[in-house]
């Protein structure tokens, strides 16, 4: 059996190794654009400041690992066509073109940067970040820039300030909204937002209306106001990645993304699709949405390469959404629906705020209108990994948040437990 991978990210390369656990004898190429091998979640940030460092990878995802599985992987390969009747896909690589058959295809390739289209977008000194490869570009100009504008606050855009702020760069953060708007609900942004550094400039509200300069990025104008820079980072999120799926004939979504079931098929025979280019189902409502994350994308992987390789195994949980990072000494832990999330489904949701001050941590709980937690937010100074996950469990598990609350905080149950055994502290 041949199975062909398209794309190297975390969808394409845990389905890689997935099909070859479930079937020894298969034949598995990956195929790529990229160079360079896969790397850590946090390894795009860091390249900003060690862009030549070749420490930041996955091992289990390395070539040398890939090959001692007896997976191939064409690198700085570009899918250019193929037929989905006669089974074929046609390249174009570092050895000219050519034509591979395959019996099971899966395609996972990511997505495009969704960069708004304004005046100055192209100048030199304008950058997206989806690779590594993008990453130490910047890396290795940095030296020459003072002064960088990052536009956009989610996960990454909040770690890549961070990283240009710890290199004592001047740093703009463009905020259309509020910081995180999708996953946070409103008083856990400001909350988040009271902890940031009182010297990274915060542009509120505002929208990039054009990137001005002559041979290279000079500034960015914010409406009425026009700020001083010698690079824009658009960090602005990504739209799914089709044009493949779509030469294909495979069926596109509402939403943009490829129609997939559970087992991660698209509609044309033996094809699936995994990662950032895909729109599934909401495991609550049944309708479709996005998810643009690395750990899901992988866990989508794992099912589709099973499945790919013969196997029948359904794993329930590829919907999981759990994001954590440390950013500006805070954690940051994101479970399930936010309010806002809920409300793109149609659900009806609650909010129940919760607070401990020996940790410096509040918390935004989600119920449904039964009373099930189906999403929470931490912001943390400490243990926000450990609270997210008891968030998480009770998400999972379908809890009802009275009948399942969570653990109150470990003083108060140690101050308890004293007081029982040597009586009332003063």
């Amino acid at each position: 059996m041949k199975i062909l991978i398209i794309g190297y990210g975390p969808g394409g390369a845990a389905a890689a190794v997935a099909a070859r656990m479930f079937n020894a004898k298969s034949e598995i190429t990956i195929i790529t654009e990229e160079t360079l091998e896969s790397h850590k979640k946090p390894g795009a940030s860091m390249a900003i400041e060690f862009p030549d460092t070749s420490d930041l990878g996955i091992e289990d995802w390395s070539f040398a690992a890939l090959s001692k599985k007896r997976i191939s992987i064409m690198t700085g390969t570009h899918v250019t066509d193929g037929d989905t009747k006669s089974r074929q896909i046609q390249i174009n690589g570092p050895k000219g073109t050519s034509t591979l058959k395959y019996d099971r295809l899966i395609i996972a390739t990511g997505g495009a940067p969704a960069v708004p289209d304004i005046q100055g977008k192209t100048l030199p000194g304008v950058f997206t970040i989806q690779t590594m490869a993008d990453t130490s570009k910047i890396g290795q100009q940095l030296s020459g820039m003072n002064s960088v504008a990052v536009v956009g606050a989610g996960f990454s855009g909040l770690e890549t300030a961070e990283r240009l702020h710890s290199l004592d760069k001047s740093v703009h953060l463009i905020i259309r909204s509020r910081l995180m708007r999708k996953q946070l609900e409103e008083p856990m942004s400001v909350e988040l937002q009271s902890r940031l550094p009182d010297d990274l400039n915060i542009h509120l509200g505002k929208s990039p209306a054009s990137v001005i300069g002559k041979k290279r990025v000079e500034g960015l104008v914010l409406g009425d106001d026009t700020i001083t820079c010698d690079a824009v980072l658009f960090m602005t999120g990504v739209r799914p990645n089709t044009e493949i799926a779509e030469k294909l004939g495979i069926s596109i979504g509402q939403l943009g993304g490829i129609v997939v079931d559970a087992t991660m098929k698209t509609s044309a025979n033996d094809v699936f699709a995994v990662g950032d280019c895909v729109e599934m189902k909401d495991s609550l409502t049944g309708k479709p949405l996005l998810l643009p994350i690395g750990s899901v994308a992988a866990r989508a992987g794992r099912q589709a390469g099973v499945i790919a390789a013969g196997g029948t195994k359904l794993y329930s949980d590829i919907l999981r959404r759990f994001q954590y990072d440390r950013i500006f000494d805070t954690d940051i832990a994101v479970i399930g629906h936010s309010s806002t999330t809920a409300n793109q489904m149609a659900l009806t949701s609650r909010v129940h705020y919760l607070e401990d001050s020996t940790e410096f941590a509040k918390m935004a709980l989600i119920t449904s209108d039964d009373g099930r937690l189906i999403g929470g937010q931490v912001i943390s100074s400490r243990m926000g990994a450990r609270l997210g996950y008891e968030i998480l469990e009770r998400v999972e598990s379908g809890a009802i948040l009275d009948e399942k609350p969570l653990l109150r905080p470990r003083h108060e149950r140690l101050r308890e437990y004293l007081e029982s055994t040597f009586g009332p502290i003063r």
